[in-house]
């Protein structure tokens, strides 16, 4: 086969000058789309997110979370065994905690523990969702539920809405809302674990709400919200370990809003729970201060029937109307039963001598 030399050149020409036209085309293309971009050309996927809605934890949070507050305040701390309480220690201290506005101008409970030992209401401080930092007045506080009532100056504030605690149900999603070592407000989520959960805390039994909820040091007094973001308790404890004192995740305690509600009534209206039977004494709840059956008498408040009857400190209380008294606890549920006015039987030790005092009950006062 005969091959002509020009022909090949020809074709190889034009093809060169093809495959430049081409190059030239796609690169004009490129510069037209890409004009005024003198950066380096990268790919980037665009991702689009699927999921927009916001959830039921989102709206409950949404609705919740600016009534939960910051409260610092310096106290002279009380040594706690048995379930953590959060903000103590063993000298005068700064105590962290929460609390949540109930109200639009600026009633908010928290836990009793959280002030307790308060030095002076003017360290009283509560932080707001917005930042501001307001000076806080102790309204009224009872131990025995670890409930108070404060008041800050505010208007038109966010505040949490109660729901009937005695619906709730095992399981039922929550949300605990706090403060959480002092670091600010953060939310963790859970179920409820136990309903009417009776725990003593210093040989006084509470019945709470237990949840699974993550709550730490500085949760005291923060809320724990159902999923419509209702208040249903105030978070006030955890369980540690009996045997090292150290708290255990998951078993975290919630004051139920029943109980809640009830109190703060009271402690608005009187600063104080009425109506609750006392001795007129002052008693060691633990056993560092006494080892023995019955319960150490520490004080004795001045002007009370105690002091009337004729009651001393270290006397230890054995009986009340003949129930057997051995612990704190003992004293305590026995006297739950009576009510002011009562007239009981105290049945005592001093010094290794049985005696036995009328005392007519009388109301606690703050």
């Amino acid at each position: 086969m005969k091959v002509n030399i020009k022909s090949i050149i020809i074709i190889f020409l034009v093809a060169l000058l093809g495959s430049g036209l081409g190059t030239f085309g796609v690169m004009s293309m490129y510069n037209r789309d890409n004009k005024g971009n003198t950066g380096s050309s990268v790919v980037v996927n665009e991702v689009q997110y699927t999921n927009l809605e916001k959830s039921d934890y989102t709206k409950a949070i949404e609705k919740a979370y600016n009534t939960v507050v910051e409260i610092k305040c310096t106290v002279k701390s009380n040594i706690s065994s048995g379930f953590f309480f959060f903000e103590q220690g063993s000298t005068t201290s700064v105590s962290s905690g929460s609390g949540v506005i109930i109200s639009s101008d600026g009633y908010i409970v928290t836990n009793e523990h959280v002030i307790d030992g308060l030095v002076d209401e003017s360290t009283l401080e509560v932080k707001a969702y917005n930042g501001q930092t307001y000076s806080a007045k102790v309204i009224g506080y009872d131990a025995k539920t670890d409930l108070a009532l404060l008041k800050i100056d505010g208007q038109d504030l966010p505040y949490a809405s109660f729901v009937d605690s005695g619906q709730l149900m095992l399981g039922q999603d929550v949300i605990a809302i706090g403060n959480p070592l002092g670091l600010g407000i953060s939310c963790s989520n859970g179920i409820i674990s136990a309903l009417e959960k009776e725990i003593a805390i210093n040989n006084v039994y509470m019945t709470v709400i237990q949840t699974n909820a993550a709550v730490n040091a500085g949760n005291s007094g923060g809320g724990l919200f159902d999923i419509n973001g209702n208040l249903i308790g105030i978070v006030n404890a955890k369980k540690a370990s009996n045997y090292t004192n150290t708290s255990v995740e998951g078993m975290g305690y919630a004051i139920p809003a029943n109980t809640v509600t009830r109190i703060i009534e009271e402690l608005m209206n009187n600063g104080y729970v009425k109506d609750r039977a006392t001795l007129g004494v002052k008693a060691a709840a633990n056993s560092f201060y006494y080892t023995g059956d019955g319960v150490l008498v520490t004080e004795v408040i001045e002007g009370s029937s105690a002091e009337k009857a004729g009651i001393q400190a270290n006397d230890i209380i054995t009986a009340l109307d003949g129930q057997p008294v051995s612990t704190y606890a003992d004293l305590v549920k026995l006297l739950e039963s009576e009510t002011v006015g009562d007239t009981v039987d105290i049945s005592i030790l001093r010094d290794g001598k049985a005696m036995t005092f009328k005392i007519t009950l009388q109301d606690a006062s703050r």
